[in-house]
């Protein structure tokens, strides 16, 4: 491969390194491992929020977030196929999530985010001697309505 040839180096881009275009199979299977990864630590924080085995694995938890941040830079170098994306233009980040590999990164952001404000909610319902188990739920399934639905409900907890 003559690396000064642009045209030729980018063939070679988008055809080398661990695409998982290539197989459609390859891309489902890690979209369905990445779901698997963070699956038990919800369902212990809504499921046995005071369990002694529900906060050993939340403590065990951070190389996990650790390891889906790692997945996600993958992904999203991935994602650029050796190209740029420019966050300003909304068709270049389109674009971009297009891609398996976009997509996978997107979802991999998504779930290590919602995970980390899950285990925060988990955490400040207990020092706070609250059931967090609706808000858990919602966020695991929906994010940001989960967050803003613990919100509101500390803030009544304090008002009242």
């Amino acid at each position: 491969m003559d690396v000064l040839d642009p045209s030729r180096r980018s063939r070679h881009l988008a055809t080398s390194g661990p695409r998982l275009h290539r197989r459609p199979d390859d891309w489902t299977t890690a979209y369905r491992r990445l779901n698997v990864s963070t699956a038990p630590l919800w369902l212990a924080m809504i499921l046995a929020p005071r369990a002694a085995g529900t906060a050993r694995a939340l403590r065990a938890a951070t190389p996990l977030l650790a390891a889906l941040g790692a997945v996600y830079l993958g992904f999203l170098a991935g994602a650029r196929g050796g190209g740029r994306v420019d966050v300003t233009d909304a068709d270049s980040v389109r674009r971009a999530l297009t891609s398996p590999e976009g997509f996978l990164a997107a979802w991999t952001h998504l779930l290590a985010f919602d995970l980390f404000v899950g285990r925060w909610i988990w955490e400040t319902g207990l020092a706070e001697g609250r059931s967090t188990r609706v808000a858990l739920l919602l966020t695991w399934f929906a994010g940001p309505a989960g967050l803003l639905l613990f919100l509101a409900q500390r803030r009544t907890w304090r008002a009242g």
